[in-house]
Order: C-alpha cells, then sequence, then structure tokens
C-alpha cells in the first residue's frame, strides 16, 4: 500500500499540471481562431460565376437543347445566430427557434436536427441542403438578414435530351469547366461575365458571411443558336445507330450541309457520350469523328481528281483510258476485276465504275503538282475553319515527297488521310458551282437583353473549279446512284443524286489490313443538273451534301460503300428532302413503281428485322 500510496502522490500533480497546460493552450488556440479579423489579412475577394447561358437548336421551335438550373446551397452558421434576433420590417421580433422552424418547414428537414445543429457553436456553415424550389428561396430570401441562414447561388447545366448531340454540344463538369464542342469553344461567351464578393473569413479560413463589405452580382451569359435542326440530327442520329448495328460496324459518323451557306445541319459520330458524366467516358467515345479524325477516302476522292482535271480541260467526260493495269509507267495500282473485260473506259464510266485504274492513270497524266495544288484548293490538308475545337488538319504531303507509288495512289484516295468534314465541304463546293463555303454550327449569339451579339454571316473560302467543270462532274455522278453504278442503293425515288462511294482499305502500323474498311457514301441532292420540265427547263438548285462512313473492325459481307453507307445515306437524305419541304425533280418517277421489289433490299430489310 504504501508504495503504490506513493505512486499516486507522484503521478497525480503530474496529471493535473498536464491538465492545466492544455486547457491554456486551448484558449490560446480558440482565441487565435477567433482573433479580430478587422486585420488585412483576414480579408479576402473572390468571383462570382455568373449563369451560363443556353443552347438552342435550329428551327422555328428553337427547341432548347441545354441549360443551366438556379439552385440555392443553404447552410447554417450556429454561431451567427444564436447571436442574432432579427426583426423584419413590420414584423415581431424573430428569434433563432422560430427562424430554424421556418428553416424545417421550407427545405423539409426535421426540426429536432436543426436544434442538434444549432447547439453546435463549434461547427460553423453546416450544410442544410440544395434546392431549386423557388417558393423555398423566397421564404428564406426574405431573411438574408438572419446571418445564421447562408444562401448561396449554384447552377446545375441539365443537357435536356441526354446525349442527343453530345460531340457538338460538349460538356460543362460540375466546377464549370467546359470539355470539348461547343460548350468549350463559346465558353467566354456562355459564362457571361462573373461577380465579385469581397469579405472577411475567420483564421481557418472560412468566410464570415456576415460580414460582407462588398457585393458584385454577376451578369448572365449569353444564349446561343445552332444551325443544327434538331428533328434533322434525331433521324440523322436513328440512321446511323440503326445502320452501325444492321451492318455490324463498330463506327460511324455523319455529317449534312447546306449547300448554299456551309452551315452544318445535321453532325453525328459514334461511340457516343453521356454529357453529364463526360469525365467517365472513354476516349473513343469522346472523339468527334467529323472532325476530330482522319483516315483514307478511298475512291469518294476520285471526283475531286476528275473535278482538277475536266476544270484544267485535260480530259472530258468521254476521254477514253485503256483499262490495262500493266501499261508501262503504272506502279502497283489496285485491279477492277468488274470491268476487266473492257479494254477501254471513259472517263465517266470510271467514276460510275469507280475505276481505279482509269483514275490513276488520269492522276498520273495530269501531273501531282497539279494534282496536290488542286487538293489544296478544295481544302484539304487545312482545318476547314469549323466553329468547334479540336479539328485536324488531314494529311496531304506535299507532291515533291510523293514516292512513285503515291502518284497514282493519292487520285484514288490513298496515301492522303482526310477528316470527313473536309469531304463534304470538298463535295459542297462541287454542288455550288464550285465556291467552297466555310462550315459553320453556331447561327447567332443572343444576349439576356434579347440583343443579337453575333450572327454569321456565309463565308466564301475560294473557288477551287469553274460552275462547267462542278456540273459536268455532277453529271458523271448521277449513274452512281442507279442502277448501273455502284451505289443504287443511295437512289432516292423522285430526286437525283449525284454522289459516290468509297471502300477505303484499313491501315495500321503502316500497313493495309486484309478485310478490314471503311465505307463511305457521298451525295448531293438534288443533282442541280436535272430539268424536270424537259429541256431548256432551268435545274433545280441543289441544296444538301450528306456523307456517311461506317467503320468496321471485323470482316463483313457488306463492307462496301455502295450497300452499307449508301442505304444509311438515303435514309438520311430522304427525311432532309421531306423536312425542308424540297419539291422532287424527277417527279415522272413517282409514278413508276419498278424495282420497288429489288431483292437486295428485301435480304436487308429481313436481316434488320431479325436484329
Amino acid at each position: 500500500m504504501t508504495n503504490g500510496g506513493a505512486k499516486w502522490r507522484f503521478w497525480l500533480p503530474i496529471a493535473l499540471l498536464g491538465l492545466f497546460y492544455a486547457y491554456v493552450v486551448q484558449k490560446l488556440v480558440r482565441a487565435h481562431l477567433d482573433a479580430d479579423v478587422s486585420a488585412p489579412r483576414y480579408e479576402f475577394k473572390r468571383s462570382i460565376p455568373g449563369r451560363r447561358g443556353s443552347i438552342y437548336a435550329s428551327g422555328l421551335s428553337g427547341c432548347p437543347l441545354v441549360k443551366s438550373v438556379p439552385v440555392w446551397e443553404y447552410r447554417l452558421d450556429p454561431v451567427a445566430l444564436t447571436n442574432s434576433i432579427v426583426k423584419p420590417k413590420g414584423e415581431k421580433p424573430r428569434k433563432p427557434k422560430a427562424i430554424l422552424r421556418t428553416v424545417s418547414d421550407a427545405l423539409g428537414i426535421d426540426y429536432a436536427r436543426l436544434l442538434s445543429m444549432a447547439c453546435n457553436t463549434k461547427n460553423r456553415y453546416q450544410y442544410l441542403a440544395q434546392s431549386n424550389d423557388p417558393d423555398a428561396h423566397r421564404h428564406l430570401a426574405d431573411s438574408r438578414l438572419v446571418a445564421g441562414i447562408v444562401i448561396e447561388d449554384r447552377q446545375i447545366r441539365q443537357y435536356l435530351h441526354g446525349r442527343h448531340m453530345a460531340h457538338v454540344l460538349g460538356s460543362v463538369n460540375s466546377e464549370g469547366r467546359p470539355s470539348a464542342g461547343v460548350e468549350l469553344k463559346f465558353d467566354k461567351a456562355l459564362s457571361g461575365v462573373p461577380g465579385m464578393v469581397r469579405g472577411k473569413r475567420d483564421a481557418r479560413g472560412n468566410e464570415l458571411y456576415d460580414k460582407r463589405i462588398e457585393e458584385a452580382p454577376p451578369i448572365p451569359g449569353d444564349d446561343i443558336y445552332l444551325t443544327i435542326d434538331h428533328n434533322l440530327q434525331y433521324e440523322a442520329e436513328t440512321a446511323l445507330h440503326d445502320g452501325i448495328k444492321q451492318y455490324r460496324a463498330a463506327a460511324g459518323w455523319c455529317v449534312v450541309l447546306d449547300v448554299r451557306t456551309g452551315a452544318v445541319l445535321a453532325m453525328a459520330s459514334y461511340p457516343d457520350f453521356d454529357p453529364m458524366s463526360y469525365g467517365r467516358a472513354a476516349d473513343a467515345e469522346k472523339i468527334n469523328r467529323v472532325i476530330n479524325f482522319t483516315y483514307e477516302p478511298g475512291s469518294v476522292m476520285k471526283v475531286i481528281t476528275a473535278a482538277s482535271a475536266l476544270n484544267e480541260g485535260f480530259v472530258k467526260p468521254d476521254s477514253l483510258y485503256s483499262t490495262d493495269r500493266f501499261e508501262d509507267g503504272y506502279y502497283k495500282l489496285p485491279g477492277d476485276g468488274s470491268h476487266k473485260w473492257e479494254p477501254k473506259m471513259t472517263v465517266e464510266d470510271a467514276i460510275v465504275h469507280s475505276s481505279n485504274i482509269v483514275i490513276g492513270k488520269l492522276g498520273w497524266g495530269f501531273g501531282q503538282e497539279r494534282l496536290w495544288k488542286y487538293m489544296r484548293r478544295f481544302g484539304f490538308g487545312a482545318k476547314t475553319g469549323i466553329d468547334l475545337p479540336g479539328e485536324e488538319t488531314g494529311i496531304l504531303r506535299d507532291w515533291r515527297k510523293w514516292d512513285k507509288a503515291s502518284w497514282s495512289r493519292v487520285p484514288i484516295g490513298q496515301a492522303v488521310s482526310v477528316t470527313a468534314l473536309q469531304l463534304a465541304s470538298a463535295y459542297q463546293a462541287i454542288a455550288n458551282d464550285g465556291h467552297r463555303m466555310k462550315p459553320y454550327v453556331v447561327e447567332k449569339i443572343v444576349g439576356r437583353d434579347g440583343r443579337e451579339r453575333y450572327r454569321a454571316a456565309p463565308e466564301s473560302l475560294g473557288r477551287p473549279v469553274k460552275a462547267e467543270a462542278s456540273r459536268q462532274i455532277r453529271r458523271m455522278m448521277l449513274k452512281v446512284a442507279s442502277r448501273e453504278g455502284t451505289a443504287r442503293r443511295a437512289a432516292i425515288r423522285g430526286y437525283s443524286v449525284a454522289g459516290k462511294t468509297g471502300t477505303a482499305q484499313k491501315v495500321r502500323n503502316g500497313r493495309y489490313v486484309d478485310g478490314l474498311y471503311r465505307a463511305t457514301f457521298c451525295g448531293i441532292v438534288p443533282s442541280g443538273v436535272e430539268s424536270p420540265g424537259g429541256p431548256g427547263t432551268p435545274a433545280a438548285e441543289a441544296r444538301f451534301v450528306a456523307l456517311v462512313t461506317l467503320d468496321f473492325e471485323t470482316r463483313e459481307k457488306f463492307h462496301q460503300g455502295g450497300n452499307s453507307a449508301a442505304p444509311v445515306f438515303r435514309r438520311i437524305a430522304t427525311q432532309t428532302l421531306r423536312y425542308l419541304g424540297i419539291e422532287p425533280d424527277r417527279p415522272l418517277e413517282l409514278l413508276d413503281e419498278t424495282g420497288s421489289g429489288d431483292e437486295f433490299d428485301r435480304i436487308m430489310e429481313e436481316r434488320a428485322n431479325a436484329l
């Protein structure tokens, strides 16, 4: 007992001394944290983001696509609450419990829980709720003189149609940072002008909301209206998704351009992403394959080669070329088994039947320097300048660096890399009598006061070929979408279609991969060279260009542009014609029912139904 008592007497003073020191330290810390915040070092200044502008589709409806929904974040400051008794004008004094009751009713928070939170004065600015209920905000904002209830303006970005038009629109995360699309390109206009708060904070770094010195409200952002029509975009996306599924492609993309202005009427790319969870999307889903992806176009480039040669007077539509692939001077041109029995072929037939030999020889004779210059005029190897971020330039090497194989392969769409938009833009120039227009997706920007801040004006990018050459090549392209051409499944009853197929073998590690292809069809509707009333009647004006590409990662039977991309094109073009109210330029075809039981179409319809 003696030893135990001695130990107890030894340790008791030490324990009491330790407690005393702990008490003193705690008091010093609290004194520091509750120090006089009037000192300059406790002042701060921060910006307040404004309400982000909305994004609308084109058309009479002006369908809203993206908007920011205002929400309010409510927090409780027990220290300020317990020290406050508020007397709103014309009312009785409101005590803390009455204020908590108002909060409970407005936000649906249990009153007992609020009382418990109010007793915890060590924890300031406790989160209560986030709400977009305007009635709740109205009740609580009436009591903003109550320092104990802190209300902060917030906003949630809503994409009203899910994945619809995701690559064009882009995304904004919870912190207000934009990623891709219009959201990124026009972030400054959409964001508006931020506001400013200057105030004080405690030693912990927390803002003292009841000690704000200055507060300037933000100016809301502008609204953006696109050239893309909501309905046409929906039809294009649906047709593309169905085509990818039906033909078992791994990816696909399409774009529709207004011939006269270059305005984008529809733009779709698959796979796509959910804008509300952009950060969790795979890299492959974030790529807008219309502008952010390059590939060898294949035979769709033959139209550019022929148009260039026609413009120079180097050839005529009926100029004859030998189909002998072994003639001296032509290097490793892919064979054309479908017409190997024809010793000679015209340039027009070479377009209709997509002859590698004839167009390769034409390009060889035309000369690499001249062909390269024309391809540059058509926009290849350079950005189109579309008002979307991340556009690729493609690859068109200087003609001096072309090897012997390139001399004859570039004319047929090999050894050159393009974006889908570059290709569609080149066809738009051909459709527009040689005038190439700058593509764009934003039609106008409107401020919150209703005034237009910006309106797009069609912009010419030059004239690569003359009107006569563009009309000649369009007439040559008419038979492509016919029974004798490579894309009979692109034909639209009652309308002329001037188009071209492309079936490009994929390249991996510098080599062509056997059995893997990208199938493309690009068409002009109406063609702009048909005369519905007979000779002497003006041709119907070309109105739009549509391009479709399907990307295959497995060997598929229907991998050619004519029997996979072409029917997807036909579906998109048909809906575009109907929606824009374009009159048929081949009205007599509407009375002709021949070919309605096409065996190929029947087989593909059965396959689609089976899927």
